[in-house]
């Protein structure tokens, strides 16, 4: 009897360690993928966004990277001679990755799946299905405005 009884204990014990350890690793596979899916707590954007002369005074063929809210935005200071301000969401169209400037090729480049963009945010090569979002944007005494939305740049005013 205390044989048997032993090796129930012991098949007791080894069911909760085994069934622990697959709970532990559910919520651990878990816990990404529902990070993954998307934060529903995550706030909307601003409408718009003031920026300094510092933050977007660049050289020519110089970017920066800045954050409207949630969203990462790549300022790009074309080289010369057109020498022209843009402003572009940072993510790739493909399946949002950060984008960056290549200043040696003057091009945007996304390392994910290596898709290029010009410096006008047209699609160059690669999988990105769409040319870059450009953002709207206004200048007010020495500062820059920008917005993802044409109406929330007109209620900066």
């Amino acid at each position: 009897m205390k044989l048997e009884q032993s090796h129930l204990e012991r098949r007791r014990f080894l069911g909760s360690m085994l069934g622990g350890g697959a709970a532990a690793l559910g919520v651990g596979a878990a816990l990404p993928l529902l990070q993954y899916a998307g934060n529903f707590r995550r706030l909307p954007p601003p409408e718009f966004l003031v920026l300094q002369p510092a933050d977007y005074e660049l050289p020519p063929g110089k970017s920066r990277m800045l954050m409207y809210g949630p969203i990462p935005v790549l300022l790009l200071r074309t080289p010369r001679p057109e020498n022209e301000l843009r402003i572009f969401v940072a993510t790739c169209t493909h399946l949002n990755c950060t984008v960056g400037y290549r200043e040696q090729q003057n091009c945007i480049f996304c390392a994910c799946h290596e898709g290029y963009y010009d410096t006008a945010g047209r699609v160059v090569s690669g999988p990105p299905p769409q040319p870059l979002r450009p953002f709207f944007s206004k200048r007010k005494d020495d500062k820059l405005i920008i917005a993802l939305e044409k109406e929330n740049l007109e209620k900066a005013s």
